[in-house]
């Protein structure tokens, strides 16, 4: 009998291994059927058990349907992958998730224990976007709302547990044990929660396979329909000579338009107050910068629409800055005349004492409605002409503002 060499022995063998132990996709769910939005596709699995309810939703594009998962609701699979890995449960696999959130929230993904609610989950989204657990640790990357994912995990317990983003590694982590914290049962809870503080979650696609996919299949898969989302790594605002500088950083781009720059503040909506250019496609960290010089003084939020040429758009988080006033400054009463009350408002630029006063046309204090040590910043006062007993008659009042430099007054007029 002739023999084989021995590198073309080895090739044969490892196919016939290959033959023999044959790994694979052995699950699928696409959420796109809205008559059984739970239905896997032909071929690979069964249907997920819904417990709670779920509401058919848009999803990533216009043939990739989604649903929302909301809080208190889950979904059970039944894998149908043999124990392997050495153990007797499922040591080795990989789970898909293409997911969306809107809220800043705790969110889980999966629990590996059968009964429900009996213990904490196995893969979360902190409420401030960080992934992972407290036992394996938290990625430094951070999830932004309203952005569709694609989270693949992959599990080898004894070996390693590799999390990604949109075919991008974002942390790896010592494994656990054989048998022990990710290892699978016969089924599998997805989404579920154990003491009611997880959000809402949408999602559009969950898949699982029964080994560790290796980083150059994760990131073949990419990210959710293709496509690689603007990849956020901080934003931050401050204060520079009573102005607002925001600055922020990307890590990837792709088809980015630019960032249309949002203000809020307490007694306002959302306003546009400019636009800042994206270069478009990029895998290089790319930074850029704002100067908003048309708030005054007071609290605002930010944030970031981002925006695609395809015209589809997506928030970043927000970032909050108090404002300190730049001048000593009282402003006129408002309204003006007044009947019986008024609003004074005035701007302190550092911290100072402070005294402000109600004097009537003769000169004598009515009310002193400040006489303290204040902070810088920006305050309101209410004077009413009728509190503490008093009935003032109509006419004209001053009110004097008094810091350790100078002094300010308006004229107001009470009408009655």
């Amino acid at each position: 009998m002739k023999m084989l060499p021995s590198k073309v022995s080895a090739i044969v063998l490892f196919v016939l291994f290959l033959a023999i132990h044959s790994y694979a996709q052995v699950g699928w769910w696409k959420f796109d059927d809205p008559a059984n939005l739970t239905a896997a596709v032909p071929g690979y699995g069964s249907s997920l058990v819904l417990t709670g309810t779920q509401t058919a939703i848009a999803g990533p594009s216009a043939t990739n349907g989604a649903v929302t998962v909301p809080k208190g609701s889950y979904l059970t699979m039944t894998h149908g992958i043999s124990p392997n890995g050495g153990g007797t449960k499922v040591n080795r696999y990989s789970l898909l998730v293409d997911f969306r959130i809107a809220a800043s929230a705790w969110h889980n993904f999966f629990q590996v224990d059968e009964a429900p609610n009996t213990s904490d989950g196995d893969f979360f989204i902190k409420p401030t976007g960080e992934m992972g657990t407290s036992g394996a640790g938290y990625s430094t990357f951070r999830t932004q709302l309203n952005v569709w994912y694609r989270l693949v995990i992959t599990v080898e317990n004894g070996v390693a547990n590799k999390t990604y983003i949109d075919g991008q590694p974002i942390k790896d982590w010592n494994a656990y044990d054989i048998d022990t914290r990710y290892a699978l049962n016969p089924t599998l809870l997805l989404f579920a929660d154990d003491d009611g503080d997880d959000g809402d979650i949408d999602v559009a696609e969950v898949a699982i396979w029964d080994y560790p996919l290796s980083a150059a299949e994760v990131a073949a898969f990419g990210a959710v329909s293709g496509t690689i989302p603007v990849e956020m790594t901080s934003f931050s605002a401050v204060q520079l000579d009573g102005k607002v500088v925001l600055k922020w950083e990307t890590a990837t781009e792709k088809n980015n338009v630019g960032f249309t720059v949002e203000r809020k503040s307490d007694n306002q909506e959302w306003r546009n107050v400019g636009f800042v250019k994206g270069v478009g496609t990029s895998t290089e960290k790319n930074s850029y910068s704002f100067m908003d010089n048309t708030a005054s003084s007071g609290k605002y939020s930010y944030r970031l629409r981002q925006s695609d040429f395809d015209g589809t758009f997506t928030y970043s988080q927000q970032v909050e800055i108090s404002l300190a006033p730049t001048e000593f400054k009282l402003f006129n009463n408002y309204p003006n005349p007044f009947n019986p009350s008024t609003i004074i408002s005035y701007d302190l630029p550092k911290d100072d004492f402070i005294s402000l006063k109600i004097y009537n046309i003769t000169g004598e204090m009515v009310a002193e409605l400040v006489n303290e040590y204040q902070a810088a910043g920006k305050y309101s006062k209410s004077f009413n002409a009728d509190a503490n007993g008093k009935q003032l008659s109509s006419g004209i009042y001053f009110a004097v503002l008094k810091n350790s430099e100078r002094i300010q007054r308006i004229k107001m007029m009470l009408v009655k």
